[in-house]
């Protein structure tokens, strides 16, 4: 089995009362704790696959009482990023995404008021297919993007059982 590492936010920080909780619940492997008045836990758990520590840790959040929110996750980036990572300038990424430039169908913006953040998954990938970059982003984190976008939209509360085909297909 693989040790894999990722972060959870909880619904809320965890009171002194409830550390033990957590590690009854399982996360012996794991450091519960606050950061920016949020409750986190940074997981460290043997699993055959990156998918079946996250849901544990899921699983075994619920056993203690909280509801895991979110996974830290660095896929949402800036173009300023982006340039940087593939070693262009910022102007160059900027006319490819606006598609002034380049083949088209760069990943879309998933932020809005003015800033312009994208997937780095999405994007290192796009860079790859399109130019030949060695930017591919890796498995990791990927399924961390995945599971933090599911995660997001757990925690709105809406019945997600109508929107399961778009996941499934």
């Amino acid at each position: 089995m693989e040790l894999h590492e990722f972060t959870i936010y909880l619904d809320r920080p965890p009171v002194d009362e409830e550390y033990d909780a957590l590690y009854e619940a399982g996360f012996d492997d794991s450091t519960p704790g606050t950061h920016g008045g949020r409750g986190v836990i940074h997981v460290h758990r043997r699993c055959e696959s990156l998918a079946e520590a996250i849901i544990s840790a899921w699983l075994d959040a619920a056993r203690a009482g909280f509801r895991v929110v979110a996974l830290e996750d660095e896929d949402l980036v800036s173009l300023k990023t982006v340039a940087q990572r593939v070693g262009r300038t910022y102007e160059s990424v900027r006319l490819l995404a606006n598609g002034k430039r380049g083949p088209g169908g760069f990943p879309p913006v998933q932020s809005g008021d003015g800033w312009t953040l994208v997937s780095w998954a999405a994007t290192a990938d796009w860079f790859a297919t399109h130019y030949g970059a060695d930017v591919t982003s890796d498995e990791h984190a990927r399924t961390i993007a995945a599971a933090d976008h599911l995660l997001r939209a757990r925690a709105l509360g809406i019945d997600l059982a109508p929107l399961v085909r778009l996941a499934a297909a």
